[in-house]
């Protein structure tokens, strides 16, 4: 397996300079070991960054590292859900069920959610932790727009975006500790048929 990251938004081949590699880094780090177990020395090894340039670049520490890294995952799946090609709510949670199953394969199912990893930080990094909770928000809000759009009241669309975005979250624990896709499959399908029924 590649040692470079093979989760969210390709990696640092996409990463223009030391700064960007190192909230790459971090994210695919916090997606696999969670926030409070990858240290600033973890992101420099993996990103290759010169050791003194991490205060130069986050003058606030690990906090702003955290932070900004899982801000850029839930960028990353935020694209996923807003993309045009995406017609339907059900194509943009069958897209986003395909983005996750290769990260999980590619991993060999060891990377997580880093905003939800970023959420469970609370207790040590809590302006990580608001960073997820604003990017859930983000999420739900985008996903039931889509919804409503497609007819749904918003009420229920509200509804359904939360449980589709809690799905998701808990699909892709259950890969990684059952080493398969086949939850997340499930859950893509049962949440794609409830948002065409919806939208019916």
């Amino acid at each position: 397996m590649s040692a470079e990251p093979t989760t969210v938004a390709g990696g640092a081949q996409r990463a223009s300079g030391p700064r960007d590699r190192m909230v790459v880094h971090a994210a695919d780090l916090i997606g696999r070991d969670g926030v409070a177990a990858t240290s600033i020395g973890d992101v420099i090894a993996a990103s290759k960054a010169p050791r003194g340039s991490i205060y130069h670049h986050f003058p606030g520490g690990k906090t702003q590292l955290m932070t900004e890294a899982v801000r850029y995952a839930g960028d990353f799946i935020s694209t996923r859900i807003s993309r045009e090609r995406s017609a339907t709510p059900a194509e943009a949670v069958a897209e986003i069920g395909d983005v996750w199953r290769r990260m999980l394969v590619n991993t060999d199912y060891e990377f997580g959610c880093p905003v939800l990893a970023g959420g469970l930080a609370r207790r040590s990094e809590p302006e990580v932790a608001d960073e997820a909770d604003a990017i859930f928000t983000r999420w739900t809000r985008q996903i039931a727009a889509r919804l409503i759009h497609e007819g749904v009241d918003p009420h229920r669309a509200d509804s359904l975006a939360h449980l589709i975005i809690a799905s998701i979250e808990g699909a892709v624990g259950l890969c990684q500790t059952q080493r398969s896709v086949a939850p997340l499959d499930r859950v893509i399908d049962e949440l794609s048929r409830l948002c065409e029924a919806a939208a019916a």
